[in-house]
């Protein structure tokens, strides 16, 4: 049971979009439609994963043309939230954003009981 998908950025997304078994971990949760929070260089696992055709999305500045490429709509914002289940931020700036909206969408997701 999992409440939701971080995905950090940095160079642990390189890594990490190289093992078939983490690809299909964020497929999976994405067609469970958890939430799913990726920052910086984070929505290039996304992109890995074939999980962002259609999807408004964003990430740090270098990795735009990334996200285009896969189908993305890149928007270079703070923060950006698609269907109530994504959210993606830029970069370490944007963290009080990002959180921000990381928490809301948690509780939309699993309202306290």
């Amino acid at each position: 049971d999992y409440a939701g998908l971080l995905i950090p950025g940095g160079r642990s997304p390189g890594v990490l979009r190289r093992d078939p078994r983490v690809l299909q971990f964020v497929r999976d949760c994405d067609a469970r439609r958890l939430p799913i929070f990726a920052i910086c260089h984070g929505p290039l696992l996304l992109v890995s994963a074939g999980v962002v055709r259609g999807r408004a999305m964003t990430g740090v500045a270098q990795i735009a043309d990334d996200l285009q490429h896969a189908g993305a709509s890149y928007e270079d914002s703070p923060v950006v939230v698609a269907d109530r289940q994504l959210v993606t931020s830029r970069t370490p700036e944007d963290l009080p954003l990002f959180n921000a909206a990381m928490l809301q969408l948690l509780a939309e997701h699993h309202p306290p009981l």
